[in-house]
């Protein structure tokens, strides 16, 4: 039997800024990279934002559909990992899983498979029939989804990856509660993209974000060797200087 993965659990937020959060998932990549810190689990939460990708940037309706999330309130942000645009609120949480990686060919596949499993059996935890599978007309859509009712139920998690030479992050963002601003901002973005979404496929977990906070502590220490862990003030001030560097770019698209 192989020898449990030891993970460190970091707490983080609620952000002011969500730069911040964004920032801190890329500083601890950092000080994975390095060496300097064991592999990861973080889980934050802040005020407002819309993640797009890169690719996304480079749609004919991106700068009308950032002009319109910002008037709702929800700036968007360029982060630098696949998938597709996402809205979150105080009322979702970021959830990442960082390793060390050795070759860049291998383990793809398995860190989505137990990415999944981890977030659906959180999930179960709190009460939701939650299952990996697409959701018609969801957002960020493709096949590493968690989602309750079958294809035309309700997606309550969306995992992206972002690979370097010699680390892999492993990300979700679960909606929890006060979805409603949420599913109104997504609506407005994907339309203006031009992309599809189906309003029906966003709504509230029946918890909070404490109880689903709770469940996936509870999940990762079940699965690895866990431990609480601190963020240090040069982690935090590492995740402050990149304040700017996942905002949009006035006509030229993504920073990124």
């Amino acid at each position: 039997m192989p020898a449990r993965k030891r993970v460190e659990i970091l707490v983080a937020g609620p952000f002011d800024d969500p730069e911040d959060g964004f920032g801190l998932q890329q500083a601890v990549l950092e000080e994975v990279v390095a060496r300097e810190r064991d592999p990861t689990a973080l889980i934050w939460s802040s005020s407002r934002y819309v993640g797009a990708t890169r690719q996304e940037t480079r749609l004919p309706g991106f700068a009308a559909a950032t002009e319109v999330a910002s008037g709702l309130g929800f700036p968007v942000l360029v982060r630098n990992s696949g998938g597709g645009a996402v809205a979150a609120n105080r009322g979702s949480l970021s959830f990442s899983l960082t390793f060390p990686v050795m070759d860049l060919r291998h383990g793809l596949y398995e860190r989505y498979s137990e990415g999944l499993d981890l977030i659906a059996s959180a999930l179960r935890r709190v009460g939701v029939e939650a299952e990996s599978g697409e959701v018609e007309g969801e957002f960020c859509p493709g096949a590493y989804s968690v989602r309750s009712g079958g294809p035309w139920g309700v997606k309550h998690a969306g995992l992206a990856q972002r690979v370097t030479r010699w680390a892999a992050r492993l990300e979700a963002l679960v909606l929890v509660s006060d979805t409603d601003e949420v599913r109104t901002v997504l609506e407005s973005v994907y339309r203006l993209l031009g992309l599809p979404f189906r309003p029906e496929s966003v709504e509230d977990l029946p918890t909070d974000i404490p109880r689903v906070m709770q469940a996936l502590s509870v999940e990762v220490r079940g699965r690895y060797e866990a431990e609480e862990g601190r963020i240090a003030k040069r982690t935090m001030d590492r995740a402050r200087s990149l304040r700017g560097e996942w905002r949009v770019l006035p006509n030229k698209g993504s920073s990124l």
